[in-house]
C-alpha cells in the first residue's frame, strides 16, 4: 500500500526543526528512522499531512559514550551496534542492537524513535528503561529532562507534547558501572519482535536489577527476584526458582495475563540470570 500524500519539510537546525514542530502542530509527525511511523502511514494507522526530516539535523546524530551514554534522535540501532568502546555496558548495548531485526532496519531505525513509539514489544523501551535512562525534549518554549520510567505512558503512549522533537536518550553515569548482565529474547522467526524478553543486570554494588519487555503495557521490573539474587551473592540460584519468583511476580502485577504467556516471560527470565552468570561480564 502506497503512503498518503504528505508535505516533506528537511531542516537543516535544530531551531529550524523547533520552528516547524511549534508551526504545523498535530499536521505534523517528526520523521527519524521511520520504521515505525511509514509503516503506519501505509496502512492508514496515521496521516500526517507532513512530515519533519531531522536527520539532515547533524547534532542530533552524536552518540557519546564520556562521561554518559548518550544517543542523539538520529542514532540509529546499527550506530549502536558499531560503538567500539570498551565495557559491560557497551558489550550489553551492543549485543541488544544486533538483535533488532535486519541489517537494513537497524541502519534506519533509531533509539529515540522506538522510545518515542513505546511499543510493548519493542527493544529499547525495555533496555533503556532498565538502566533508567531519561529522555531529553525541546520546543521553543524551552526544554526538559524526562525519566524513561515515566516519560512511556503506556502501550504505544509517551510524554511528547504537540510542539516537541524528542532530542537524544541519556544514560546515567553509574550505568557504566555494570559488571554482569544477561539477556534473552524469545521470537517466533529470527528479526520478529519478541513474544517474551528479559534482562538481568548486576551493578558494582553488588544489586541487580530484573526487567521483563514484550508484555503490557510497558516495561515490567521484579525486584523481588532481583532482591534474591543479590541476597545469594553468588551463582546462579537453579533456573526453575528463578522462574518461579519470577512467575509469582507476573502474576501479581499482570493479573490478567494468559498463564502460557506468564510462563513464557519467566522462563525468559530464569535463561537471562543464567546467562548473567556464565561469564557475561566486566
Amino acid at each position: 500500500m502506497k503512503l498518503p500524500p504528505f508535505a516533506l519539510h528537511v531542516p537543516r537546525t535544530l531551531d529550524e526543526a523547533l520552528a516547524l514542530r511549534a508551526a504545523l502542530g498535530s499536521d505534523a509527525k517528526v520523521l527519524a528512522g521511520g520504521q515505525s511511523l511509514l509503516p503506519m502511514m501505509r496502512y492508514r494507522m496515521l496521516r500526517p499531512y507532513a512530515l519533519i526530516d531531522i536527520t539532515r539535523v547533524a547534532s542530533l546524530a552524536n552518540l557519546d559514550t564520556a562521561p554518559a551514554v548518550r544517543m542523539g534522535a538520529a542514532v540509529t540501532h546499527a550506530d549502536v551496534e558499531r560503538c567500539t568502546q570498551a565495557g559491560a555496558l557497551f558489550d550489553l548495548l551492543r549485543a541488544h542492537a544486533a538483535e533488532i531485526a535486519f541489517l537494513p532496519v537497524r541502519g534506519r531505525g533509531t533509539v529515540v524513535g522506538s522510545l518515542v513509539h513505546a511499543d510493548p514489544a519493542g527493544d529499547w523501551p525495555l533496555l533503556l528503561t532498565a538502566l533508567d535512562a531519561s529522555v531529553e525534549l525541546a520546543s521553543l518554549r524551552g526544554r526538559r529532562v524526562v525519566a524513561l520510567r515515566d516519560f512511556i505512558r503506556g502501550a504505544m503512549d509517551s510524554d511528547v507534547q504537540v510542539d516537541e522533537i524528542a532530542l537524544a536518550a541519556t544514560l546515567p553515569e553509574r550505568a557504566s558501572g555494570l559488571v554482569r548482565w544477561g539477556r534473552c529474547k524469545l521470537m517466533h522467526r529470527a528479526g520478529e519482535f519478541a513474544s517474551a524478553s528479559a534482562l538481568a543486570l548486576q551493578g558494582a554494588d553488588g544489586q541487580w536489577a530484573c526487567w521483563l519487555g514484550a508484555i503490557d503495557p510497558g516495561p515490567l521490573a521484579l525486584p523481588a527476584t532481583a532482591a534474591r539474587l543479590a541476597a545469594a551473592g553468588g551463582p546462579t540460584p537453579a533456573r526453575r526458582d528463578v522462574a518461579a519468583s519470577a512467575l509469582d511476580e507476573i502474576l501479581a502485577a499482570r493479573p490478567h495475563i494468559d498463564p502460557l504467556a506468564a510462563s513464557r516471560h519467566a522462563q525468559a527470565m530464569a535463561r537471562a540470570v543464567e546467562q548473567a552468570w556464565q561469564g557475561v561480564a566486566a
